[in-house]
């Protein structure tokens, strides 16, 4: 059942798997010819593509929760500023912040902070260990004491990603008050940033995936 108070955005795909068309303009018109256990849903934008009516589409809403609902259906309508399909009952897929996680170790700089909604610059941004990553939030390390509820603003990929994060966790050492590292949660991620993120990471696990590989043929 489509929570439909809640939905922050909705992505559709072709068969292929080729994103067509994301927006959050979504809502859920009377329907006329009213289809038994499914709801007409219209997503309005601006240059959108034409689909054929007819043609399979994979639906994917997002909620503000995390949760992420995918539907299989047909186009009714399509225009370039609107689009109409009807779904059903849809398959929950895992969290985009427990899929595609890697370990890694690469440096990223912190220009700035924000707590208690006052923004404090460093005058050298500081530098924090990337420990690991995924498309929601990574886990780092620093010499600097963050705290829960800061927002850090980070920069890393050469400088190419730049995301405010929120610090949601402080995480310390077993039997001590030492700070092992900060885990944080990426805030308003963009389309073209979360693809970049996802590049990256594949391109890692394929070299991980190499380098096991090589390691089990050394070993016979």
């Amino acid at each position: 059942m489509i929570n439909k108070d809640k939905i922050s955005r909705v992505l559709v795909y072709d068969k292929s798997g080729r994103l067509l068309v994301t927006t959050k303009s979504v809502s859920f018109p009377r329907d006329f010819f009213k289809i038994k256990g499914k709801d007409l849903v219209m997503l309005k934008g601006s240059d959108f593509p034409t689909i054929s009516r007819g043609e399979y589409i994979d639906v994917i809403f997002e909620y503000i929760n995390g949760t992420r609902m995918k539907y299989t259906t047909v186009i009714d309508l399509s225009t370039d500023y609107q689009i109409n399909f009807h779904v059903g009952d849809g398959i929950a897929l895992e969290e985009r912040r427990s899929s595609f996680k890697i370990n890694v170790s690469f440096d990223g700089i912190v220009p700035f902070y924000i707590r208690n909604e006052e923004i404090i610059t460093f005058d050298v941004p500081i530098v924090v260990k990337m420990v690991n990553l995924n498309l929601g939030g990574v886990f780092f390390r620093t010499d600097f004491d963050f705290e829960e509820g800061d927002q850090v603003m980070l920069k890393f990929l050469d400088g190419e990603m730049e995301l405010l994060s929120d610090v949601l966790r402080v995480q310390r050492k077993p039997d001590s008050s030492e700070i092992e590292g900060y885990g944080c949660k990426f805030c308003d991620v963009t389309l073209a940033q979360e693809e970049q993120l996802t590049r990256f990471i594949f391109e890692c696990q394929l070299i991980e995936r190499e380098k096991l590989k090589e390691r089990n043929k050394n070993a016979f």
